[in-house]
């Protein structure tokens, strides 16, 4: 038996019926991502555009009329350079029960410079530094344990139970009815082969899967799951998604324990499928808001202010923190957050920020200059400011609708064989980050949707068919990243003015394989008609069963007015080569 990668095994016992079969096999790749922008991550300490750079304070500040940020520039030429090891072991006990593991070995060479002692894994959502349960990691390597389950069936019931990733949804770029399991990003991001619809990203857990095939149209599929919540990349790291200016709190350990229920009723008609499911889950990529920082530092000159800081969300720092007016309110944007909103509640949820604002001559107000002149004091007289937030993990209910059906024309047209999908979620009081970070979290319902139409059509007789999809996609509430319209189009000069419409997208994916299938040719593009785009021009070498090689290229270009979501990593300009030696 060849185990789920499709790869040779190396061991095989075979032994008399009644005897267990056991497989292994796997793979070895070195992967590497090369910038081809000059730029560098904004979000970290070494790319903030404000290092080394005078700032124009507010005139009416007398304690100065700029500063400049202390900190050094770097400057990169890769993005990721990690090799990987994965070996997957099988055992079919019987034709009814088998046995399925994988264990990953990830490790980073850590060619990235940002100025700091750069951790690559080690998180503290779980006990132990780890993202995952079945994970052990250190600065520079993770490894862990994918998969490790079992599968039981007989006759209609099929039962997994174990270690798992939970798949739904078929939606490229954007997860409709795939919400059973949040994402780990600390591997390269979002940036891997668009068509691999994030395989390698979601975070598996225990749980038991199970479904009953009622009679040859209707199936049932249902799961009980451990809630894990979503994995982000770490300060200073190549990807990294929150400014290094602010400290995360992740509160995973009030929840833990916690588990997501869900269920799909799906139906096979001839040509027509459809499917109905209903998840009752926490939310994996959570809610932020401000926190108390707990840190007691003093201000130059301030003794026993530290005390009060440290009952506020604010804290002392002269090497990694905010400096102006102008950058929090540059950084506020490119996060999709409210500058004005984010300071006023800052004051106003927390007493001992208010009251220390208030013996500066500092109030709440709406007033872009006035909060300006406001940020401009404060952080002057700390010398850099760092601020904290925290991360929770709302309950959700999420609701959905799926649908497929194959049309059929004349042969060979491009309307024979077409297959039309659409994906459909409603969560009703959706818990989202509100752009003022404050204490009361925003709540709306939220629509979701993804319109695909996908065919194999061969345009030549000499080569293979070609693969071709197209997208329209669609939420009514947050961005392909989820964080709520709400907070956009905020810049340095200007206050957030969200977006009316909701976010939409197009997207489209071509693969062509050369006649000998030795070659695949790939384009994957995405299009925020916001005014953002992301290009992934790709080919796959495979000459024998045993090698692979992998060369993509992603590509951004968006407008520079934080109303899209592609701009947030317009940074992120990169070509990557994934070399593989299967076992």
């Amino acid at each position: 038996m060849v185990a789920s990668l499709g790869v040779a095994p190396v061991l095989l016992m075979s032994a008399p019926a009644g005897a267990v079969d056991i497989s292994i096999s796997g793979f070895v790749r070195q992967e590497v991502a090369v910038k081809v922008d000059d730029r560098e991550n904004p979000f970290n300490t070494a790319g903030n555009p404000y290092n080394g750079v005078a700032v124009a304070t507010d005139p009416l500040i007398p304690i100065g009329n700029s500063v400049t940020r202390p900190t050094r520039s770097a400057e990169n030429d890769f993005n990721l350079f990690a090799s990987r090891l994965e070996v997957n072991l099988d055992a079919v006990f019987d034709p009814s029960l088998k046995f399925h593991a994988t264990l990953r070995g990830y490790y980073d060479w850590n060619v990235y410079d940002d100025n700091g002692d750069t951790s690559f894994f080690e998180t503290p959502v779980r006990g132990g530094e780890r993202g995952t349960l079945l994970e052990v990691s250190g600065k520079d390597y993770m490894v862990d344990l994918p998969a490790a389950y079992v599968d039981y069936s007989t006759g209609p019931l099929f039962f997994r139970l174990g270690n798992q990733q939970i798949a739904w949804g078929e939606a490229l770029f954007f997860r409709v009815l795939d919400v059973p399991s949040g994402l780990d990003l600390r591997r390269h991001l979002i940036f891997d082969p668009a068509a691999e619809e994030f395989s390698d990203k979601r975070v598996s857990s225990p749980a038991l899967r199970t479904s009953w095939q009622i009679d040859p149209v209707w199936e049932v599929d249902a799961f009980v799951q451990q809630f894990s919540p979503s994995v982000v990349p770490n300060p200073s790291t190549p990807y990294n998604a929150i400014p290094d200016q602010f400290t995360v709190h992740d509160r995973y350990s009030q929840v833990d324990g916690s588990w997501n229920v869900g269920g799909r009723l799906r139906a096979q008609f001839d040509d027509l499928g459809l499917q109905f499911m209903a998840t009752s889950r926490r939310n994996p990529d959570g809610a932020y808001r401000w926190t108390a920082s707990g840190v007691n530092k003093d201000i130059a000159g301030l003794a026993g202010t530290g005390a009060i800081l440290a009952q506020t969300p604010f804290e002392v720092d002269g090497a990694n923190g905010v400096y102006s007016a102008t950058e929090w309110f540059d950084y506020a944007g490119m996060v999709r957050l409210s500058g004005v909103g984010a300071f006023n509640a800052a004051l106003g949820d927390f007493a001992a920020a208010g009251a220390l604002a208030g013996s500066l001559g500092i109030t709440q107000t709406d007033d872009f200059a006035q909060v300006g002149r406001s940020l401009d004091t404060l952080f002057m007289l700390m010398g850099g400011t760092r601020g904290h937030i925290e991360r929770l993990y709302p309950y959700e209910n999420v609701f959905g609708f799926g649908a497929n059906y194959i049309f059929s024309g004349e042969p060979d047209t491009l309307l024979d064989q077409l297959i039309g999908r659409f994906e459909l979620t409603y969560t009703p009081d959706k818990t989202f980050t509100s752009p003022d970070l404050s204490q009361d979290f925003l709540k709306k319902d939220e629509l979701a949707f993804a319109l695909v139409f996908e065919k194999y059509h061969r345009f030549s007789e000499d080569f293979p068919a070609t693969y071709i999809v197209f997208q329209y996609l669609h939420k009514s509430a947050s961005d392909l990243l989820g964080r709520p319209l709400d907070g956009y189009g905020g810049t340095a000069s200007q206050a957030s003015t969200g977006i009316d419409g909701g976010f939409n997208a197009l997207a489209v994916a071509i693969q062509q394989p050369s006649e000998t299938l030795e070659w695949r040719f790939d384009l994957t593009a995405l299009y925020d008609l916001q005014g953002g785009a992301m290009f992934q021009p790709g080919v796959k070498w495979k000459p024998d069963t045993d090698w692979q090689v992998d060369l993509y290229a992603t590509l951004f270009a968006a407008e520079d007015n934080n109303k899209n979501a592609i701009s947030t990593v317009d940074y992120a300009d990169e070509v990557f080569m994934r070399v593989t030696r299967q076992f």
